[in-house]
């Protein structure tokens, strides 16, 4: 008889177990559902981030939306996203409100993280925060922020090896830092993290700069050629035509480099 309880208890105690189990994965389904709404309109806002004032409406409903559903990762990376954004468009010399925007977008892009430790996009804002604050704080700092950078892009690529956006901020790591021993700076991988950038997401006018800047380094002019002439014949973005413009006056400056070699 007493066994016969313990088995009651067992079986009672599962019962239990799996009830709360899937009490709690349908919260988690409730609240994604719930952010659906808002990340749609977030994402329909941020394609057209460099309409005047846009970038704070974008900010504003992300920040109302979290209110709602705290804690959903799609709504904390895309938080960080807009503050990352917002950061590019504030004049240069003035870095305090600029890291102040980019600490605001690590801490969210932190929280998304640990939100999901398989978000691809949570780690790869972390990365761009981290990276984007070094370099305005100056070479030290920028050198400081590697390891930290390097790690999250690290994770990002482990949890979507396709992630284009980490594979290009990878790129640019590899090919502006200097080598060894002071730093991971790595022409060649450079290269190869570029090609995986272009490949995944060709869109981007980005990836092809940087393909054909790590080209130039590695000394493949050729290539290099026709990746920045893929770039100047691309059309040119409607949500960042001014990032486009400048990417594809880049790459004709790099062509001009490359004159004859």
């Amino acid at each position: 008889m007493e066994r016969r309880n313990h088995i009651v208890r067992f079986v009672l105690s599962i019962s239990s177990l799996l009830i709360l189990t899937m009490a709690f994965s349908m919260t988690l389904a409730a609240a994604a559902s719930s952010a659906r709404p808002a990340v749609a309109i977030a994402d329909q806002r941020y394609s057209r981030r460099c309409e005047p004032g846009m970038a704070n409406t974008l900010i504003a409903g992300l920040e109302e939306a979290n209110r709602a559903t705290p804690g959903e990762c799609e709504i904390l990376w895309r938080l960080s996203r807009a503050y990352w954004f917002k950061s590019t468009r504030v004049p240069e010399n003035d870095k305090k409100a600029r890291l102040e925007l980019l600490d605001q977008g690590r801490a969210y892009a932190e929280e998304a993280t640990v939100a999901d430790p398989k978000s691809a996009n949570a780690y790869y804002w972390l990365a761009a925060s981290i990276a984007q604050a070094g370099q305005i704080k100056g070479i030290l700092q920028s050198l400081a922020s590697v390891k930290p950078t390097k790690m999250a892009l690290d994770k990002g690529l482990e949890a979507d090896p396709e992630h284009a956006s980490c594979h290009y901020l990878m790129a640019e790591l590899y090919l502006q830092l200097p080598g060894a021993p002071l730093s991971i700076g790595n022409k060649k991988k450079a290269v190869e993290e570029a090609r995986l950038a272009v490949k995944y997401d060709p869109s981007e006018s980005c990836h092809h700069l940087v393909l054909g800047r790590a080209l130039i380094a590695t000394k493949q002019y050729d290539e290099a050629r026709a990746a920045l002439n893929r770039l100047i014949e691309m059309k040119v973005s409607k949500e960042d035509p001014e990032g486009f413009k400048r990417d594809q006056d880049a790459a004709r400056e790099e062509l001009k480099s490359i004159a004859g070699k």
